[in-house]
């Protein structure tokens, strides 16, 4: 048996850039993707860095018939990412990115995709690069904090009808027998 999750680091990390290509002028990608040189001039990265459970998984159940009776978990779920921008103008759009993450557009605008919320986001900080060729390239960082919501399904067995009858235990479990 396979089991899926509602929502992949695939998604936070989508939902995260589409969020940032709505305020930055540069090209947003992720970041720790093997054999891909870094964007020509400015650009922004999102990181995925770490989860935290919230709380104890809640369950659903649904029964369409016995053979076929699920149950679902839900965990709410703290999702964390870096966020760095880099090029000229990188402590602009950190700060940009990090206040609007922390405002009500933030809200709305990932409220609209539907699998997170922002929870908070660091304060923007210099973070020095000294790129391959020994130039000294702007960076900017903070860490952008989400909740979101994941499930996953599971078969759950379910009875239509039982057969319940009283038992003497007595007669049937003597004592001391």
């Amino acid at each position: 048996m396979s089991v899926h999750i509602s929502i992949t680091e695939d998604d936070l990390v989508e939902d995260l850039g589409a969020f940032a290509d709505t305020l930055v002028d540069c090209e947003v990608v992720r970041g720790q993707v093997n054999r891909v040189p870094s964007p020509k001039g400015d650009f922004v990265v999102v990181t995925p860095g770490g989860m935290v459970g919230l709380s104890l998984p809640v369950t659903a159940y649904a029964d369409p018939t016995p053979d076929t009776g699920t149950r679902t978990l839900t965990r709410p779920t703290q999702w964390a990412a870096q966020v760095d921008c880099y090029g000229e103008r990188a402590q602009d759009r950190a700060l940009v990115l990090s206040i609007a993450l922390r405002s009500q557009y933030g809200c709305e605008f990932l409220g609209e995709l539907g699998r997170a919320q922002p929870l908070y986001t660091g304060e923007p900080r210099q973070m020095p690069l000294i790129t391959g060729e020994d130039q000294y390239m702007e960076r900017w960082s903070f860490d952008a904090v989400l909740q979101f919501n994941p499930s996953i399904t599971l078969p759950q067995q379910f009875a239509e009808h039982l057969h319940v009858d009283l038992v003497e235990v007595d007669e049937k479990y003597p004592p001391g027998a």
